[in-house]
């Protein structure tokens, strides 16, 4: 579990190295989200902060590697998941104030040097290339194919329903609900505003077609993506359901979704360059409006758009919250993360209690309390290891686990247990869902005093 964990939190630290250094790239007249011409991007004292900015990411990243060996203490161990959220927070810090420490410097060496651009409140347009919108994208038949086919794993689950053990049938929705987003997605990128760069029509067109192009094609692979994602990742719930396979699909996801990032800032810098290259600084249409973010965030109450693209281009796309509807889902989002991060530490500091009183057996789990009368106990037996099984609802930690989980041969069961005990109480109970309670203490004498106390019980 530990070494599952490791390689779930380096994956982590790589996915936010990897998408730190895409900023460095100049893209769409930005370096870091600061907005530069391509002249002044190139100058020496620019280039030099962006060495610098590179050689940061890679220091977070190696201290990350190192503080994720905390997780080899013993006592650390108690409260892993607790401990990986803290060390993926610190490491979102990291990467914010390395961005936010460079994107400062960027900023004092524009205004050193007087490189001030347009602050227009009005977004330029060309007629020209405002009709060709929609003509040069790749078509949106395949990402709306993706949709039915995301629909296979729901479908195998109908047809078998044993499966539906390993696998809950909700769940199987997932699937359909990504690419329904990957679709909006495809919208998005294809409908795209390409920045006017010069007063000259034909080459506002080839590079209106050409960015259409790339960023539809990216969209599309996106969606691929995703569907590959959710292919591998029912096929280790399903048939490889001892958990280390499914860290497999999410590094297939979160590599190609990298690679496609990068590919699109490529593709679009060589157009950008190929067409560009003979614009003057004079003619470059930069238009730049700071007072619109705030703490890092898109805030501009007279743009009626909830979701914008993000402040580094190609990133990605963030929320308006100058707009109710955006402050709602921002909020949302938090509640959801505090509710996320309450539940982990909630879960993972809470022992169980087991109270046998009268005809009943008590379990006192974090959302997951049981009561089991005597009438539906059928046996009580110990095992010194767990069965091979998934969890289908239900917390899976470092030192305990408990809710519904689905084991070989036993089927559906419930189980409340110390990880590192050494032994195992079942209790066989007469129904089928669930079929079993296993439960145990926390260290093997505990386990065997506990056992003693259910058998008795069920002997009166």
């Amino acid at each position: 579990m530990i070494l599952l964990l490791g390689m779930v939190l380096w994956l982590v630290f790589g996915v936010m190295a990897a998408s730190s250094l895409l900023f460095r790239h100049y893209h769409d007249s930005q370096i870091l989200g600061i907005t530069l011409s391509r002249a002044h991007a190139r100058q020496p004292e620019v280039q030099r902060v962006v060495r610098s900015f590179q050689r940061a990411c890679y220091l977070v990243l190696a201290l990350s590697a190192l503080a994720s060996g905390v997780l080899l203490n013993p006592v650390v161990q108690r409260y892993a998941e607790m401990s990986l959220l803290v060390l993926v927070m610190l490491n979102l810090l990291a990467n914010w104030c390395v961005i936010s420490h460079f994107q400062g410097e960027l900023r004092q060496i524009k205004e050193k040097n007087q490189w001030t651009y347009s602050r227009k409140k009005i977004m330029t347009v060309d007629l020209s290339v405002a009709r060709e919108k929609g003509r040069s994208g790749v078509s949106p038949f395949w990402v709306w194919l993706f949709l039915p086919l995301s629909f296979a794993p729901m479908a195998v689950l109908l047809l078998h329903p044993a499966l539906r053990q390993r696998c809950p049938l909700g769940m199987s929705l997932i699937g359909p609900l990504c690419q329904l987003l990957a679709i909006f997605l495809y919208y998005q990128m294809r409908n795209r505003h390409v920045r006017v760069p010069a007063e000259k029509t034909e080459q506002n067109l080839q590079l209106a077609r050409r960015e259409e192009r790339i960023n539809s094609l990216c969209a599309t692979w996106c969606a691929l993506a995703m569907l590959v994602f959710w292919g591998l990742f029912n096929l280790a719930m399903l048939y490889a359901p001892g958990g280390f396979l499914v860290v497999v699909p999410v590094a297939v996801l979160t590599i190609s979704l990298l690679w496609i990032a990068r590919w699109q800032q490529k593709k679009t810098r060589e157009a950008e360059d190929a067409l560009l290259g003979t614009v003057t600084e004079e003619e470059e249409n930069l238009q730049e409006d700071s007072s619109t973010w705030k703490w890092g965030c898109y805030h501009n109450p007279d743009d009626p758009r909830v979701f914008v693209p993000k402040r580094i281009a190609g990133m990605g796309w963030t929320i308006n919250i100058g707009r109710p509807a955006g402050k709602a889902v921002g909020l949302g989002t938090l509640a959801l993360i505090a509710a996320v991060i309450c539940f982990v530490a909630y879960s993972g500091s809470r022992d169980y209690q087991i109270t046998v009183r009268g005809d009943q057996v008590m379990i006192d789990a974090a959302m997951y309390d049981m009561t089991i009368e005597r009438d539906q106990v059928d046996a009580v037996s110990v095992i010194d290891q767990l069965p091979s099984g998934t969890r289908t609802n239900g917390y899976g930690g470092m030192e305990k686990s408990y809710g519904h989980f689905y084991f070989d041969g036993y089927g559906a069961c419930m189980i409340y247990v110390y990880n590192n005990a050494g032994s195992f109480i079942v209790m066989r109970l007469k129904g089928t869902d669930p079929g079993y309670v296993i439960v145990n203490g926390q260290t093997g004498a505990e386990t065997q005093a506990l056992y003693q106390t259910l058998s008795g019980w069920l002997a009166e």
